[in-house]
């Protein structure tokens, strides 16, 4: 995102669509991945805002950005401090970093941190690149900062929200964008996929990747949106679920928790979750191990991320996880010594 973007007929869709967010009370997170301007003439479509015919679609942003127009300041500050997205929170250091290669990998994670913690406790969180997803995932590509990084998005996915970030088509072929549109759920199990484009001015498409126990009140919301604009938002058609994605899940080792007599180690092999709990004493030693399988660990993760499981399990120990399992339908082989 840069500001001489502010105010273009492509803000006027995209706020559009993530106030409806707001107005169903789901709170938003807005990191702008804002870069330096460039003298284009990129950002210049404003005419509409000479027209009210436009107005129809969402009088109310297309009022506050008309006014962001009419004084001159066209900037995501001005933005932020309008009325236009009630209750966001946003990110807006600049991702114009320089330096060596290295230097700017390492400057680009500290700035991912930032806006993490700058975003916690949203429930949505909005990426706003100049072009879209760099599925190379390199940050030292030239050009990188006009992306976001597939390691970003799963690190916002994994901070426990869900994510919708911008991209455009440029000049892929249908296979081709349909291939893009799915290049996260390569690695994020669980996840669906609903993309809907805009087409007024140059097309743009936004990605929006849900869990799947927020997915019919987000699919409410945008189907919504959809009547709303009545063809100028479409609906790419992606399938929403993950059930012939791999599922893909690094082999580790690690302790949940370590206390006074009881403890909870975990593995992962293969794609399978593997539990052990201990809780021993003087006058009682306890060993149970719990075997997942891999669709007990691909429904697990389609509920919660696993980090959100391991913080869980260290909060309410064992009589949580079980009865956890318990209500969601999961029961792993369980063996107890």
């Amino acid at each position: 995102m840069k500001n001489q973007y502010v105010g273009d007929i492509g803000d006027y869709g995209k706020y559009s669509l993530l106030r409806a967010f707001s107005d169903a009370g789901i709170r938003l997170g807005v990191n702008w991945y804002l870069t330096d301007d460039d003298g284009s003439t990129d950002g210049k479509f404003k005419d509409y805002l000479k027209k009210d015919t436009f107005r129809k679609y969402d009088p109310v942003v297309y009022d506050a950005l008309k006014k962001i127009d009419e004084s001159g300041n066209r900037t995501v500050e001005a933005i932020q401090n309008s009325d236009i997205l009630p209750g966001a929170k946003f990110f807006a250091d600049s991702l114009s970093i320089k330096g060596a290669p290295s230097e700017r990998a390492e400057k680009r994670y500290k700035w991912l941190l930032d806006s993490i913690w700058a975003l916690s406790g949203t429930d949505l969180v909005f990426l706003d690149p100049d072009n879209g997803l760099l599925v190379k995932d390199d940050p030292s590509t030239r050009g990188a900062e006009k992306y976001a990084l597939p390691r970003e998005v799963m690190e916002y996915w994994n901070s426990s929200h869900n994510v919708v970030y911008y991209c455009h088509r440029g000049r892929r072929t249908d296979e081709q964008w349909q291939e893009y549109m799915r290049a996260m759920r390569k690695t994020m199990p669980g996840t669906r996929i609903i993309v809907l484009t805009y087409h007024k001015g140059t097309q743009r498409s936004y990605v929006f990747l849900v869990r799947k126990m927020h997915f019919d009140k987000y699919r409410k919301i945008l189907d919504g949106v959809l009547k709303n604009w009545n063809g100028v938002f479409t609906d790419e058609g992606i399938e929403h679920d993950d059930e012939s994605s791999p599922f893909i899940l690094a082999d580790r080792e690690f302790v949940i928790y370590n206390e006074q007599n009881v403890t909870l180690n975990a593995s992962i092999r293969n794609g399978c979750l593997h539990l052990e709990s201990s809780v021993y004493g003087e006058e009682y030693d306890s060993e149970k191990y719990y075997d997942f399988t891999s669709e007990d660990t691909k429904k697990l993760l389609s509920i919660m991320t696993l980090e959100n499981f391991i913080a869980s399990c260290r909060e309410g120990h064992l009589i949580w996880m079980e009865q956890f399992l318990k209500d969601n339908g999961i029961r792993p082989k369980t063996f107890c010594y």
